[in-house]
Formats: structure tokens, C-alpha cells, sequence
């Protein structure tokens, strides 16, 4: 079996996967209204509270948040590398590789946000991490919309490639709405709510990615195939 950089990507959001488990059951407690509440909780934890030093009940979690470190890392690796493989893929007329390159501009500005997302600890710079985020989230639509008409314009692409782009990008563009307009986090129901959409947003965009990166194997294998 040909290794692929789409092969590689999906095998790296597994290993992210993986590590960002390991540190929710390393997490020693505490919520944003709640520091005495046990361990890690799905619908009052933010992803990014894995990531602190020091963790809202008081207590160390240096090893937790070396994993979650890791795991951000490891999938912005791995879909940067995807997204080098989607940009060479639907670059092969003018226009679909005008567009392809211009998403290759905005996916480095999303993937060095997010990568400012897993290196600014809540507890140590909060001001800077919520930048981060939502710098990466508000550009983020953009990217998916220009691949979206990049697989539009490219020869020998299915349709529903550019269709999943797009609902992707509608579900990244209503987020945004969330992020900006959401109820506050600094109330329990408001809490969960914005816990819960930046769980969703987080696994459908992964899951996207993935399930892209295996069209695109497909599309690359027919190519090869073809000549």
C-alpha cells in the first residue's frame, strides 16, 4: 500500500486522538465555574482547559498538558501536511490552482494559530490564548471555502468533494457566530452550550478532513490510472 501524505494524515489524527484521551483522564479537576468538580468533563470543560499548567481545582497538570500539546500539534501537522496534498490536487487548471494557493496562504495562518492555541497555557496567559482561538476560528471558513471552489474548478474531482467543503465552511462561518455572539461561558447554561459547539465544530472539522483526505487518495489513485 502506497503511503500517502493523506494516509499520513489520517494516522496522525488517530495519534492525536489518543494523546488528547490520555490527558482527559490525567486532568485533575475544576471547570470555569466549578473548581472543585472531579476530573475532566465533557460538557463543562473546554478542550483548551486540558492544556493548563495548573488546572481550575489548583492542582499540577504539567504531564496532561504536555499531551494535549502534542496531540494539537500532531493534527496540525498532519492536516497542514493533508492540506499540502489537497492544494497540489486541485492545482491542476488556472483557476483551481489560483485559489488552491491562495487557501495554501490562509491554512498557515490557521495552522501557526492553532499551534499559538496549544503553546499559551490558560492558566499563564489567557488574554493571548483566547487571541489565538479565535484568530484561527474566524479564518478558518475562509480556507474551506477557497478549497471548496478549488475542487469545484478541478478536473476529475467529484462534486460532493466541493459540497462537503462547503457545508464545512457553513458549519466553521456558524461558529464564528457562536464564538462572537454565543451565550456567556460565564454562566452555566451558556457554559455548556459553548463547551459543547466547540466540541462539535472540533470533531466535524476532523472528521471532514478525514473523510476528504480519503477522496483524495481516490482522486490520485484514478490519475495514476489514468495515464
Amino acid at each position: 500500500m502506497r503511503l500517502t501524505t493523506f494516509t499520513v494524515a489520517r494516522w496522525a489524527v488517530a495519534i492525536a486522538l489518543a494523546l488528547a484521551l490520555g490527558s482527559m483522564l490525567l486532568y485533575p479537576g475544576g471547570t470555569l465555574l466549578d473548581r472543585s468538580s472531579p476530573g475532566y468533563s465533557a460538557s463543562h470543560n473546554f478542550l483548551s482547559d486540558l492544556g493548563m499548567t495548573v488546572a481550575y481545582a489548583g492542582q499540577t497538570n504539567s504531564l496532561g498538558a504536555l499531551l494535549f500539546v502534542l496531540a494539537l500539534v500532531t493534527v496540525v501537522l498532519g492536516l497542514g501536511g493533508c492540506l499540502v496534498g489537497f492544494i497540489r490536487l486541485y492545482s491542476d487548471a488556472p483557476r483551481a490552482r489560483r485559489l488552491a494557493r491562495a487557501a495554501g496562504v490562509v491554512g498557515i495562518l490557521v495552522c501557526s494559530a492553532f499551534v499559538g492555541v496549544a503553546v499559551t497555557p490558560e492558566n499563564r496567559v489567557m488574554a493571548l490564548h483566547v487571541r489565538f482561538t479565535l484568530f484561527a476560528f474566524r479564518i478558518f471558513p475562509l480556507l474551506s471555502a477557497l478549497l471548496a471552489l478549488a475542487s469545484l474548478y478541478s478536473s476529475g474531482v467529484p462534486r460532493r468533494v466541493a459540497v462537503t467543503w462547503a457545508v464545512l465552511t457553513a458549519i466553521l462561518a456558524a461558529y464564528v457566530v457562536v464564538l462572537g455572539w454565543g451565550p456567556s461561558p460565564r454562566t452555566v447554561d451558556g457554559l455548556v452550550f459553548q463547551v459543547a459547539a466547540q466540541k462539535i465544530v472540533a470533531l466535524a472539522a476532523v472528521s471532514f478532513f478525514v473523510y476528504l483526505s480519503i477522496e483524495a487518495d481516490r482522486v490520485v489513485g484514478m490519475r495514476r490510472t489514468s495515464h
